[in-house]
């Protein structure tokens, strides 16, 4: 799953602050129970010894979590359909909540902004829990739930100022802003959203909200994203693999192998050098439909505008010179300059060229391209990183039930979406455990 990613990208969104101070004070209030039917397990936000941690998600507890987790209709009828997606669902849970527990184990939970956000990640799931609840009963809109005169209430109390301060500090971080100063405007929204969902949470608290199970399984789940994202990027170099294993990994693989493709851009290099016309050759040979039957043409083009190998290529070549086989994401390639210019403070080229793509393409978590190699690489990864999970999920005790019953597709796809004031992370159901998402390259396709 793209744990943290996915939780701050849309808690930060939604603006919702939470803070240690104000679940202390909440939960020392109406101390939590365990939901009926659930006496031995642990609540989801309890402490628990590292050596004697225990997780039990049962068939009945999934169906909790797809729900308490806002699943579309689309993706609830994946999983409907398709017991490899079930089943593939509830490993990605089990190695999540592994990763989590190894976390908490070497004190991640101490870390003050790790610490904040899974307290924010609690009182989030808890006051969405609640507004949710109000809707039911007929409340039409978050005012109705928490007034305007509730939130400037709870402004008033002593506490509260620095508690929005740190929670404003940790959105200015973990948003589009980078870490600059939040706008007064936007200050003014996020105090909005503060108030009420602060409330909305000690309500929720005080109406016994997180004491149902739903809850408190959203709530381990949240938080769980929390901790593994930062300890799966954290430990990312432990599961670097070696060339011997990508190596072994591309033999077993023989669509990832790329020497049939080098060795067929490399004849028709040779043909070019023995005089042949690029362009027609282009027209034969390019993998690229942009310049097929165009003589491989990509017109004029300045810096960062192109993949950097294939700029860095082009640029490096005199007019009427042609390179050698060069590789980027997309294949392999060869690059004839046709023109230079000075255009403004820079230069512009014009160029032409022949692609053979790979055998196999696919893209990354971040959504760019990967080549093979890469390909082979975020593989063995991933299957070491599974590996270690998973002896840590047995290791910690973690159960989460493969065989559950979602319902029939039609009837899923037949459901209207939930509409809840709080947005909240809707994962897809196939959700991997991803490697940190790489750069990406510049913006144009050769």
């Amino acid at each position: 799953m793209l744990f943290r990613k996915i939780v701050l990208t849309a808690l930060a969104a939604a603006a919702l602050p939470f803070t240690a101070e104000a679940q202390t004070r909440t939960t020392r209030k109406t101390p939590a129970r365990p939901a009926a039917g659930a006496a031995k397990r642990p609540a989801a936000n309890a402490p628990r010894a590292a050596a004697a941690a225990s997780v039990n998600i049962t068939a009945a507890d999934m169906l909790l979590v797809i729900e308490g987790l806002g699943f579309e209709p689309r993706a609830r009828a994946r999983l409907a359909e398709s017991a490899d997606e079930r089943r593939g669902f509830a490993r990605d849970i089990r190695r999540m909540l592994a990763a989590a527990e190894e976390a908490k184990a070497v004190g991640y939970l101490a870390r003050p902004e790790l610490k904040l956000q899974t307290e924010l990640a609690r009182s989030f799931v808890i006051a969405q829990a609640y507004f949710k609840q109000r809707q039911d009963a007929g409340a039409t809109g978050p005012e109705q739930v928490v007034t305007d005169a509730e939130i400037d209430v709870f402004f008033n109390e002593p506490a509260t100022s620095a508690q929005f301060e740190a929670f404003v500090q940790d959105y200015s971080k973990n948003s589009q802003l980078r870490g600059a100063p939040v706008p007064e405007a936007t200050r003014k929204g996020l105090r909005q959203h503060y108030g009420r969902v602060m409330v909305a949470m000690r309500k929720g608290v005080a109406a016994g909200v997180d004491r149902e199970r739903k809850t408190q399984l959203v709530i381990m789940l949240q938080q769980a994203k929390l901790l593994a994202g930062a300890y799966t990027q954290e430990t990312k170099p432990r599961f670097q693999p070696t060339a011997a294993e990508i190596d072994a990994y591309v033999a077993a693989h023989p669509e990832l192998d790329t020497k049939a493709a080098r060795a067929k851009i490399e004849g028709v290099l040779a043909r070019v050098r023995a005089g042949e016309d690029f362009a027609k050759l282009a027209d034969e040979f390019t993998d690229d439909p942009s310049g097929k039957g165009r003589g491989g043409d990509l017109g004029w083009f300045g810096r960062g505008t192109m993949v950097k190998p294939f700029e860095d290529a082009a640029f490096a070549l005199k007019p009427g010179d042609v390179s050698g086989v060069f590789e980027t994401v997309f294949g392999f390639h060869i690059v004839k300059l046709d023109e230079r210019r000075a255009q403004g403070a820079g230069e512009e080229v014009h160029a032409r060229h022949i692609l053979i793509r790979y055998g196999k393409s696919a893209r990354g978590s971040n959504g760019q391209p990967m080549s093979p190699r890469e390909q082979a690489v975020a593989a063995v990864e991933e299957e070491k990183r599974n590996r270690a999970f998973d002896e840590a999920a047995a290791r910690r005790r973690i159960q989460v039930a493969e065989e559950f019953v979602v319902g029939s597709a039609a009837s899923e796809l037949q459901k209207p979406a939930a509409t809840q004031p709080p947005p909240t992370a809707k994962p897809a159901a196939n959700a991997k455990i991803p490697a940190p998402a790489r750069k990406a390259p510049a913006r144009r396709k050769p």
